[in-house]
């Protein structure tokens, strides 16, 4: 977008500290600042792109700090029991209730033999339709029943067929191993966005078996509405092929281990943790995605390491790794080590560094082995751990279905259907009041699912503030100001302020592209302020100036950049500290209140908020939560969660989201807790930022306009559709008055 041109008659007046704060170098009055930039050339705001990863970062070494202190602290077996019955509670909040069990129906689709072993291609039903396909690695000189390994598979898009998992289910089937390889969701034949036309996944960018971690992202961001977690639908599949195990008449169900790579070391991990029927569990380089990890503040994987003592437990990492990561692996193990030696069982734990690359390699599944044999020794003793590598079976030998896709072969439940079916479920639970006297009680109930939600916190300190330039702009004047939401997070703005005597009614403004993006200073801001409001447009952490990724664009350029840039990371990184970026950015739009009540030129009892795209979320949760807020607009903002949930593609961002928030309300009911408030929806999009029909948009917020009804406030209720920025402008101005 062009900069507006900087007019003749600007005029630098000065530099105002208005809150004292550490010392800053003063512009100096002949030197030149962009003309919308509030950050630009102070030193003191030099780290803008990464202040909220500086923060999130900080929360994060204090949390961990918390939990090696009381990991330290454990001291006897009873005390390590109680801590283990509290993690384990908090894993399981974590992963949100998962589904009953029900018919396995598994099936065998075809053998392959290889002398000493063969290998099994099977299905089964996870949940009914929804199909799971895998290898079972059958020993064929060793009897029946057998020890058996389940191995979920790691961020390969081959999935089962991996070379390195099909030689590890080889090498243990030779010795006495029945080893289940299966298909994770999003890999193998199990691709959630398989296109037959183009004849891979539709998210796919070209080619790399890493596409898995960009499935997972990507259905992931439903299942924040519902469960709040993707990391769900992973483990409940790991246990219920520990029930597939368990009912085969081959398999000794009192020796079964789990041992998988990567991502799929980390499935080991949380189904070594959740479930005990894993005796010996063996996680291998590992870690996962952000969606595949059961995030919950107060829960690391540390915690969840500590519900494996005292089951033997080897963990297993490579020089191929970074070397920080490995670092911090091994001090965690460490605090795992002490419980078992607490335990007087210090021989069931190791930890080792493999000599090779990420993966499964050689001398990692020598070491399982080993490790395995000190566990379960065999009547006829450890067999050689040398041994030649077999040969890769070609991928569509280890097919459980006719195709190769479980999409094109079998059909069924999708991770989309499926979160789609659970949204449905939720959204039958929500009632609204019948009457005006149910409505009180029913909009203090509401606010609270709300601020829980989204998880809100305001700092109760006192407002620390700067305004770091005054500009003559002849009929306004224009300072550029920054607030502080939280010690160590500034929000710079804009504030267009008129001439005329005030005091006057001030307007919050949040533009999802930034505080002066969009041309919104001609097309809003300015119109706003000639109206005779004091505007303040500022950019909530993470946004505008605070974005670490900017200039940004509204929406990413690719599915790569959708599910892993900043911006996912914030909401993910909020999760582990206990926040959620809506939450954040709310407190940040709810400061900016605080902030207007300090200017002597604003009347605090006339403070309004307007946003656009994100920023009219921000500015819903804003206002549905704080009351000071007089009324709220929102343009090209969603339309709904459920437009998400009911839809396989969707283009709005993560921090869009609250988790789990379909199981306690929608937009609507946000946009109810604005009433008797004016609230007014312009240009509502869809789940693919198209603008919605009138009658879409005037059908989803039936419960708004019922709760505004029952506050004896229909009109202040409104919307509207297809409008210009001339007409939005007009429409602003003429909803202030209301």
């Amino acid at each position: 977008m062009k900069r507006p041109t900087r007019p003749a008659e600007f005029l630098l007046i000065a530099l105002i500290v208005v809150a004292p704060l550490t010392t800053a170098q003063s512009p100096s009055p002949n030197q030149i600042h962009p003309d919308w930039n509030v950050l630009y050339g102070h030193e003191r705001f030099a780290n803008a792109g990464s202040m909220v990863s500086s923060h999130i970062g900080e929360l994060r070494k204090q949390a961990d700090a918390e939990r090696s202190r009381v990991i330290a602290g454990l001291q006897t077996p009873d005390e390590l029991k109680l801590y283990q019955a509290e993690t384990r509670a908090k894993l399981r909040s974590a992963l949100g209730e998962l589904p009953p069990r029900t018919p396995l129906n598994p099936r065998l689709a075809g053998t392959v033999e290889r002398g000493d072993y063969a290998i099994e291609n099977i299905i089964f039903e996870s949940r009914p339709g929804y199909y799971v396909t895998a290898n079972v690695y059958v020993p064929r000189t060793a009897r029946p029943p057998y020890p058996a390994v389940l191995a979920p598979v790691g961020h390969w898009g081959l999935g089962k067929g991996f070379e390195e998992y099909q030689h590890l289910g080889a090498y243990l089937a030779r010795r006495g191993y029945l080893v289940l390889v299966y298909d994770g969701p999003g890999q193998g034949e199990r691709r959630q966005y398989f296109n037959p036309v183009l004849g891979r996944a539709l998210i796919d960018p070209g080619g790399s078996h890493w596409f898995v971690t960009l499935e997972h992202g990507y259905a992931g961001g439903q299942a924040i509405l519902t469960t709040g977690s993707y990391a769900s639908h992973l483990i409940w599949d790991g246990i219920r092929a520990l029930d597939y195990l368990t009912a085969r008449p081959d398999v000794d169900p009192s020796r079964l281990a789990c041992t998988g790579t990567s991502g799929g070391g980390l499935q080991t991990e949380v189904l070594s943790a959740l479930d005990e029927r894993i005796k010996v569990s063996i996680p291998v380089c590992y870690g996962g995605c952000n969606p595949d990890n059961p995030t919950r503040a107060g829960l690391s994987m540390t915690d969840i390491d500590a519900l494996i003592v005292p089951r033997p437990l080897l963990m297993i990492e490579a020089t191929g790794d970074p070397l920080a990561g490995v670092l911090r692996k091994q001090t965690s193990h460490q605090e795992i080590a002490r419980l078992y030696d607490m335990l007087g069982k210090s021989a069931k734990t190791r930890f080792m560094i493999a000599e090779g690359p990420h993966g499964y390699i050689k001398s990692m599944y020598e070491a399982a082995y080993a490790f395995l044999e000190d566990a379960w020794p065999t009547p006829s003793g450890k067999r050689s751990i040398e041994e030649p590598i077999v040969p890769v079976e070609p991928v569509e030998k280890l097919f459980a279905t006719s195709t190769g896709e479980v999409t094109t072969a079998l059909g069924g439940e999708s991770v989309f259907t499926l979160n789609r079916a659970k949204a449905r479920e939720l959204r039958s639970r929500t009632r609204l009041p019948h009457d005006a006297s149910e409505a009180p009680r029913w909009r203090r109930q509401m606010r609270d699912k709300v601020s829980s939600r989204l998880a809100v916190t305001l700092d109760p300190g006192p407002l620390q503030q700067l305004s770091l330039l005054a500009v003559d702009q002849g009929p306004l004047r224009l300072e550029k100001v920054v607030y502080y939401s939280e010690p160590d997070i500034f929000i710079p703005g804009l504030l267009f302020l008129p001439k005329t005597e005030g005091p006057h009614p001030a307007v919050i403004f949040v533009n999802e592209g930034g505080k002066s993006a969009d041309n919104i200073v001609e097309d809003y801001l300015k119109p706003l302020a000639a109206a005779g409001n004091v505007v303040l447009s500022i950019d909530p952490r993470g946004m505008g100036e605070t974005d670490p990724m900017a200039p940004r664009s509204s929406a990413p350029a690719n599915f790569k950049d959708f599910v892993h840039d900043s911006e996912a990371s914030f909401y993910y990184d909020s999760l582990r500290i206990g926040k959620t970026p809506l939450g954040a950015r709310a407190a940040d739009v709810i400061k900016a209140v605080d902030y207007l009540a300090t200017r002597k030129e604003v009347d605090a009892a006339r403070v309004s908020a307007i946003g656009h795209g994100l920023g009219g979320l921000i500015v819903l949760y804003a206002a549905a939560l704080d009351d000071r807020i007089q009324s709220a607009a929102a343009t090209r903002s969603l339309i709904s969660y459920e437009a998400v949930t009911e839809n396989e593609l969707y283009t709005h961002r993560f921090t869009s989201f609250a988790p789990g928030a379909i199981g306690d309300f929608d937009l609507p009911e946000v946009a109810a807790l604005v009433a008797p408030r004016p609230l007014l929806l312009v240009n509502s999009v869809d789940q693919v930022h198209r603008v919605a029909p009138a009658d879409q948009v005037k059908a989803a917020y039936e419960a708004t306009a019922r709760i505004y009804g029952l506050a004896g406030a229909p009109g202040n209720f409104s919307q509207a559709h297809a409008l210009t920025a001339k007409e939005i402008a007009d429409a602003y101005v003429a909803h202030l008055k209301r």
